[in-house]
């Protein structure tokens, strides 16, 4: 009788091998993954096959190593910005570093740009990794300029008015 244990681990860069145990005990057993010899690295599903080798005995079991992704950490950066009249983006950093994360804003992956409130979320997509960061990026209204004109006029029996211009006109 053979018997497959170690078929839940997690990804960390490292052979991710099952383990297999015989009745009678101490028989040696060939364990594949898929068709190959060697134990695989990344995160997924994979077919074990464990059949005895030796000469007096016969058996085998199969089953499946599941690698899980491992779980990285995501933090969002960025979150206040003020209007210019370009596209805003918050900033995202993993660990371990180096991880593509998509970054949404309320939901579409376009940047916004006019002054309001925005849910981010920050998804890592990796084959090994998993983790996310939601927050708010707030893009503050920028401050206009109003300079007045027209302040001094001499009376003439008509009405007076002042002038505006504001920058940005």
């Amino acid at each position: 009788t053979v018997t497959l244990g170690g078929l839940q681990q997690t990804y960390d860069g490292s052979a991710k091998a099952a383990t297999a145990t015989s009745v009678p005990t101490g028989l040696s057993v060939a364990l594949t993954y898929g068709g190959s010899a060697a134990a695989p690295v990344n995160a997924g599903s994979y077919t074990v096959l464990a059949t005895v080798n030796d000469a007096n005995y016969t058996g085998s079991a199969d089953g499946t190593l599941v690698i899980s992704k491992a779980p990285a950490t995501v933090t969002l950066g960025g979150l206040q910005q003020t209007y210019d009249g370009s596209a805003k983006a918050a900033t995202a950093t993993s660990v371990p570093s180096g991880l593509n994360v998509v970054l949404s804003y309320d939901g579409s992956t376009n940047r916004p740009v006019n002054a309001g409130s925005y849910v981010v979320l920050a998804t890592v997509s990796d084959a090994n990794y998993t983790g996310s960061a939601n927050g708010t990026l707030v893009i503050s209204k920028a401050t206009a300029t109003v300079a007045l004109g027209g302040l001094q006029q001499t009376y003439d029996g008509s009405a007076k008015a002042a002038t505006a211009t504001r920058v940005p006109s």
